[in-house]
């Protein structure tokens, strides 16, 4: 009979699911549930799915809606959508952030329509200076309705629209 501590379960990190749609590289859309844990960056809150994609951890469990879970590659992922609903995705709270719409054309000739959040000192809120700065693997895109985290290395081009 092997050794189990009751101990162990102080160790045990709680999570919550969130649902997200993925598109993959190659166009397949995988719907399911990812699992969130607590933000590392707003104590007693959970992250949210940008904070869980721009992780330097390369691979994330995704469970599918039939109940199967599977390791995803964030390499391997165009884009996932969050409701902005339940949360799954909402900007981070404080001091409003200045916000630029943005119309996106994606490598393979895909536009996407939002605004993003300028997280930049006022003096260089500019679109040109938030991206050149951006180190993260996803940009939020925020429409009425969701998040869209878009992989930055499918970015064509970005026109500001305001």
């Amino acid at each position: 009979m092997p050794y189990i501590s009751d101990s162990a379960n102080l160790y045990r990190v709680e999570t919550a699911q969130k649902a997200v749609i993925l598109t993959m590289l190659g166009g397949e859309e995988l719907r399911g549930k990812v699992f969130i844990h607590p933000s590392s960056y707003r104590p007693f809150e959970l992250e949210d799915v940008s904070e869980l994609l721009n992780s330097g951890t390369p691979f994330f469990p995704l469970e599918l809606e039939t109940g199967e879970v599977v390791i995803v590659s964030k390499q391997r992922v165009a884009e996932a959508a969050a409701n902005r609903g339940d949360d799954a995705s909402e900007p981070p709270r404080g001091a409003p952030s200045p916000t630029a719409l943005l119309q996106i054309v994606l490598v393979g000739g895909e536009v996407r329509l939002g605004s993003i959040r300028l997280e930049a000192p006022p003096h260089r809120a500019r679109v040109l200076d938030y991206l050149n700065a951006l180190t993260s693997r996803f940009l939020t895109l925020y429409t009425s309705n969701e998040a869209r985290l878009i992989n930055s290395s499918l970015i064509d081009r970005v026109r500001p629209l305001d």
